[in-house]
């Protein structure tokens, strides 16, 4: 008797009992696709939101290794212009030898005053190598309208909204306030040779950018930059890389030297966001696993006669409860191959050709730019079939201890 009950074909009976209940399987089925397809779609979206924030603010803030001078940090709201990095030209040509640097990119922020043809408005300075942002903060990328200003000519990329506000124009000239770095008052008189439209707001309302010798000549920076921004070719490496950038800096008592992740909370909350979004696919599986128990609750009870008839042939309890938890996974394992399937094409699909939050973009007070590409892993689709498969073989243990608890008499008069 024990060997024939070892012999017991669950795996036969669980696949039997699916096929001969359709509408239940295909609703239980149903649940976990869904959950399984919106999960695999939504981990892929939101590595992309992150990933698009993540490398905005790399290359427009923070670069992967910045490159200040002492106690600019703690002043940093301020754009303290008399805290400067010197020998720039020098100290980039180094740090560009550097095993792992992909772009080294010196720049100078500052607050300024400008004087337009209708008012005049706080504006922030960026003066940049025009040349070398060429894909990273790239000034000819972000004309709307105009040229890109030249290196050596008087000229500036303004704000679209900034320059609605100084009622200025393509061609127009307009004069630019500000503290040098000796902490008199410089000026400069400029022709605006473009208007910026990056598609962010909080820069497009208040930028102002110039080649870096024109920012240099405003506010006495020979030579100079507030900061030096590094990019690596990986990322990860940031924190190793802190000593050879070191080393290539020559003495850096003057000089702080921080990775993006010593920057400020906000990166360090961006990547730790990376694996919070899981919460959300175990809710999502959870929802799916209600939906479950709800269904082979109905089921178990309502076969409890020929449960009650397995049992009185010789099945044992354990081989039921094993045989409805192998159906239940059974189940699982069909709608969260459909779902793993729907939601990788999906994924993929919009990975390709993107999605517009322009709109969105525009209430948002980060450098993120509209167009998010979600990021499908293939881990994705692999753990959404083993939670989907375990959602639903762990939803009908309580369906299961209630047929255990059912005696056969009373399962036969049900």
């Amino acid at each position: 008797m024990s060997e024939a009950r070892g012999r017991v074909p669950l795996l036969g009976l669980a696949w039997r009992n699916a096929r001969r209940h359709g509408r239940r399987t295909l609703l239980s089925a149903s649940a976990i696709a869904v959950a399984v397809a919106a999960s695999i779609v939504g981990l892929a979206l939101a590595g992309g939101m992150l990933g698009t924030l993540l490398e905005s603010f790399a290359r427009l803030e923070t670069g992967h290794v910045r490159v200040r001078a002492a106690g600019y940090g703690e002043r940093e709201a301020f754009l303290p212009v008399h805290l400067n990095v010197s020998s720039v030209e020098g100290r980039v040509a180094a740090l560009r030898l550097v095993d792992g640097v992909k772009a080294v990119l010196p720049r100078i922020r500052a607050s300024v005053l400008v004087d337009g043809a209708e008012s005049n408005r706080p504006a922030l300075l960026l003066g940049v190598d025009i040349e070398a942002e060429r894909g990273y903060l790239d000034p000819a990328a972000i004309t709307g309208s105009g040229t890109t200003p030249r290196p050596g000519e008087a000229e500036a990329l303004v704000g679209v909204g900034l320059a609605r506000r100084l009622g200025v124009e393509v061609g127009d000239t307009i004069v630019l306030l500000g503290q040098t770095a000796y902490r008199s008052l410089g000026g400069i008189r400029l022709v605006v040779s473009g208007l910026a439209d990056s598609g962010i707001p909080s820069w497009d309302d208040v930028v102002a950018v110039l080649p870096l010798d024109q920012a240099q000549r405003l506010l006495d920076l020979s030579d100079g930059a507030t900061e030096i921004v590094v990019l690596l070719r990986d990322p990860d490496d940031a924190a190793a890389e802190i000593e050879p950038i070191r080393g290539a800096l020559g003495p850096t008592d003057a000089l702080e030297v921080r990775t993006w992740l010593e920057q400020g909370p906000l990166i360090r909350t961006l990547q730790s966001a990376r694996g919070g979004y899981s919460v959300v696919f175990l809710l999502l599986m959870g929802m799916a696993g209600l939906v479950i128990v709800n269904t082979m609750l109905m089921t178990v009870m309502e076969r409890a006669q020929e449960h009650g008839v397995q049992s009185a042939l010789g099945m044992r309890k354990g081989d039921l409860l094993r045989l409805i938890v192998t159906e239940g996974a059974v189940i699982g394992l069909l709608g969260a191959v459909a779902g793993a399937v729907v939601g990788t094409v999906v994924a993929v699909t919009l990975g390709r050709i993107g999605i517009d939050a322009s709109q969105a973009a525009r209430t948002v007070a980060a450098p993120f730019q509209g167009v998010i590409h979600p990021v499908w892993s293939w881990w994705h689709s692999v753990l959404g079939v083993v939670v989907g498969v375990a959602t639903a073989a762990l939803a009908t243990l309580y369906p299961a201890w209630r047929l255990r608890r059912l005696r056969p008499a009373e399962a036969l008069r049900s």
